[in-house]
């Protein structure tokens, strides 16, 4: 389902559904009211990423359930080697997501809300 290619068209759907079941891998965050979240401002340089995650995670509602989606990576010669016109600093662009992720900030925030990471398993508990 990634960037949302599953909901190209309904007999695409059925499919995905099919497999994802077959293959025991049938968590769609829809079917549990997950709302899907991005970050809030300017996000292109790792000091943009990190104040505007931080900014989603204060705007966030108790009781809910998020989904945020980005791709952290290392900047290595593999990374490096991903890229497309328009996007040609994937590596650097996705280390600065690494940074975001593991930074000291970002973990006082979480806690500061009292938001608790899950996994996709979680969900269906």
């Amino acid at each position: 389902a990634h960037m949302g290619c599953d909901m190209l068209h309904k007999d695409v759907s059925i499919l995905v559904k099919k497999l994802a079941k077959e293959y025991k891998i049938d968590i769609d965050p829809r079917d549990y009211g997950v709302k899907l979240i991005g970050y809030q401002g300017p996000a292109i340089t790792p000091a943009e990423k990190l104040k505007s995650f931080i900014n989603m995670i204060d705007s966030l509602k108790p009781g809910n359930t998020y989904l945020f989606v980005d791709h952290p990576a290392f900047d290595s010669p593999e990374m490096r080697a991903i890229y497309h016109i328009g996007y040609e600093n994937v590596a650097t662009d996705r280390e600065g997501v690494v940074e975001t992720f593991t930074s000291p900030l970002v973990i006082a925030a979480l806690k500061r809300k009292h938001i608790k990471l899950i996994s996709y398993a979680d969900l269906k508990k």
